[in-house]
């Protein structure tokens, strides 16, 4: 194909445009027709009726004179309109000319014409200088110089005008910054795509302009990458390892601070003490990456050090923040990522990031001690009975398919909050007070239990409500005390966190991940072994002690002996003063065992869930019971004991036990402490504690919950175990 040089195609295109200036007198000589053959007309009729020959030659005379005079007038004025139109589109034509020369070679932004096929008809001289094309009518296809697609161009050219025909979605191939599909050209740059859409000859053309955002594009990847991180850091066990160990507490904290003002001052940032056991730091975005890279090698390093003759690992909490905004926002956005990783139990990084609606983990393989929550406790407890005493409506719930924790660490809080309003309320009668309720389902095995424990109380008869009951309780003073889960996925009832404003969480699982809503209190303790112990701890601490019965105590003990599965996991010192408090009030672990009898059917049960077990990467027993036969809600709670029996095998450092209630597959999931099952069972939503977790997969089959279960196992493996010991 020969193309014609742009000086011909130019002089071309002129010289048909200087064709059109010739003079057109076509006009005028019709109008000297008309106007000689309408005067003859009229000299024809006038001379029929006149007689006299001479008068009849004068007037001849005077209309050819007339005719004469008129018609060389309307030339002339012709002629000279001609040449005012001619010069002014001479005129036109040179500035036409001009200003296409200055958008092909002057106009340095460079720009192409492109058809529906994606062949480009035209481009000016700044993009041929930078493909290093020599001719403007290239012809050649868009796709060999440009990444963006004729797809996404004529989508960018539609929404740009609106055809009416709504949005047109850019393929996800395209590159996309802030909003603007970016291409690199052959000079190595980026290029803003612009396009606008015109007609001509019935087809569609592209106008395409490229936008050199090259500088811009480097400017904010240099801000993104060096604007500053803030972090909060947190020992999480150093003031509670000193006071078992023979050491000397300024010491072992100044070593810690050695080893984190190192790895900071490596990042390029600083780092300031806010007290012996916390610091904050800041450092670039740039290094908050690397450290992800490195998936925060410094938890381990602070793990290495050791307090006095102390084997337990000195552990190490942070907060850190990467978002937008000003150092107060990504100071208090620190604090919040701290105080989550905290409610997590500690040993773990929460990271919040601009790039994603939740918070980024790390760590979290190891368990940190139990906490000294006395003065905790009591501030809570004072919080929660302040609002308490301005409330109209009480409702408390726990997690959905109830375990004796869930329904004792209710019971627990009803005993709490009833004891407030009876004392605000005094001098009204007790009809005539806010009532106490707690949502629940009534239908389960545990809850019937419990009920018949508290059968003798009269006050427990119409406590319990279902769910359809509390949405018509709830008013503006409704206060909602929400117990052992913050998990919304598994509430109760759920939608009603939704509509009550005054919410409570009282819980000892580790929080998954920020809640969705605002509550009042939020006391989240990972350390203790139930949400039962949390309750009684509150009660022990407040001035309502003494309130509590003999049959309340007997429920939250026997919440305390399921989760510590009778004081052989998880019970710490505090465990014992709790259990000593609800011996003091009547309670006793002889009556509580009757709870935990098993019938014969949860008997052939469990033989049955053990002689599926299976072993998975030599260290975690699997086990299921398979989907043809009928399930019951009490399974779960099979499916929780045949979990804690396969730790008893050698070598097993972590069981699952899973089972069908329903449409839904439940795990259970129980660790000697060497394996975190919380984080392998958030994978699949659920949560809980480091060595005692569970998780609901709803629609699912057992086969599938399976490979989903094994998948999130080998993730723990790859990304989150820490093969560091504990000694």
């Amino acid at each position: 194909m020969t193309v014609k040089s742009s000086s011909s195609n130019k002089n071309s295109s002129q010289a048909r445009r200087h064709a059109r200036f010739h003079l057109d007198l076509s006009a005028p000589m019709i109008f000297c027709v008309v106007e000689a053959t309408a005067l003859f007309a009229i000299l024809a009729a006038v001379g029929f009726h006149l007689k006299n020959k001479q008068t009849l030659s004068t007037m001849i005379v005077v209309f050819s004179a007339f005719y004469i005079l008129s018609a060389g007038f309307i030339c002339l004025s012709f002629v000279i309109k001609s040449n005012q139109v001619k010069r002014a589109r001479k005129e036109a034509l040179r500035m036409e000319t001009e200003i296409y020369d200055m958008f092909r070679y002057v106009i340095d932004f460079p720009y192409l014409i492109a058809d529906g096929n994606g062949r480009v008809k035209l481009m000016n001289g700044a993009l041929q200088d930078i493909l290093g094309y020599k001719s403007a009518v290239s012809g050649v296809d868009l796709s060999e110089f440009c990444s963006v697609s004729m797809q996404s161009i004529t989508a960018i050219a539609k929404n740009r005008d609106d055809f009416g025909e709504g949005a047109f979605e850019l393929p996800e191939t395209e590159t996309v910054v802030n909003g603007s599909t970016i291409t690199r050209l052959a000079d190595g740059r980026r290029y803003e795509v612009e396009a606008y859409i015109f007609k001509m000859h019935g087809e569609n053309y592209y106008f395409t302009v490229f936008n050199d955002v090259e500088n811009l594009l480097s400017l904010t990847e240099k801000e993104r990458r060096e604007s500053p991180a803030v972090a909060y850091i947190l020992l999480d066990n150093l003031k509670e390892l000193a006071q078992y160990v023979r050491a000397d507490y300024s010491l072992a904290a100044a070593e810690v601070q050695t080893a984190l003002k190192s790895w900071v001052a490596d990042m390029n940032g600083f780092i300031g003490v806010c007290d012996t056991d916390k610091f904050i730091a800041v450092f670039s975005k740039q290094e908050l990456d690397k450290q992800m890279q490195n998936d925060f090698a410094i938890q381990n390093k602070i793990m290495s050090l050791k307090v006095g003759d102390n084997s337990f690992p000195i552990t190490v909490s942070m907060g850190i923040a990467a978002i937008s905004g000003s150092l107060r926002e990504k100071e208090r956005a620190a604090s919040e990522a701290l105080d989550i990783a905290v409610k997590r139990g500690g040993n773990q990084i929460a990271i919040r990031r601009e790039d994603s609606a939740g918070y980024y983990f790390f760590g979290g393989t190891h368990k940190t001690m139990e906490n000294n929550t006395a003065i905790v406790s009591r501030v809570s407890g004072e919080i929660l009975e302040k609002k308490l005493r301005t409330a109209t409506e009480v409702l408390i719930m726990g997690h959905a398919n109830p375990d004796f924790d869930s329904i004792g660490s209710c019971v627990g809080a009803a005993r709490f909050a009833m004891s407030v309003i009876e004392d605000e309320h005094k001098n009204i009668a007790p009809e005539n007070r806010p009532k106490v309720n707690i949502v629940i389902n009534k239908d389960n095995e545990s809850f019937n239990i419990c009920r018949e424990q508290l059968a003798s109380l009269g006050i427990y008869d119409e406590i319990f409500i279902n769910r359809e009951a509390a949405k018509d309780l709830v008013t503006a003073d409704t206060v909602l005390i929400i117990c052992d889960v913050n998990n919304p996925y598994i509430y109760e009832a759920s939608e009603l966190a939704q509509t009550v404003s005054n919410i409570a969480i009282l819980d000892h699982h580790r929080l998954a991940s920020a809640l969705t809503f605002e509550p009042f209190l939020q006391y989240v303790e990972a350390t203790k072994s139930s949400a039962s112990e949390i309750v009684a701890e509150m009660l022990l601490r407040s001035n309502f002690s003494q309130s509590l019965l003999k049959e309340e105590a007997e429920v939250l003990l026997s919440g305390i002996m399921l989760d510590t599965n009778n004081f052989t996991r998880n019970a710490g010192a505090q465990t014992f003063e709790i259990t000593h408090y609800l011996y003091s009030r009547g309670a006793h672990t002889t009556v509580v065992r009757e709870f935990f009898n098993e019938s014969l059917e949860e008997l052939l049960l469990t033989g049955e869930f053990e002689s599926k077990a299976k072993i998975y990467r030599d260290h975690i027993a699997i086990t299921w019971i398979d989907d043809d036969r009928a399930s019951s809600s009490e399974d779960r709670v099979v499916a929780s004991k045949v979990a804690d029996k396969l730790l008893r095998i050698k070598g097993v450092e972590a069981s699952f036990a899973m089972v069908r209630i329903g449409d839904d597959v439940v795990i259970s999931g129980r660790s000697k402490g060497a394996i975190n099952v919380q984080l392998i069972l958030e994978k699949l939503k659920g949560g809980g504690h480091f060595d005692v977790a569970g998780a609901q997969i709803r629609n699912a089959d057992l086969p599938r919950v399976l490979e989903m279960l094994t998948d999130a196992i080998d993730d723990y493996y790859e990304f989150d175990h820490n093969d560091t010991e504990e000694a």
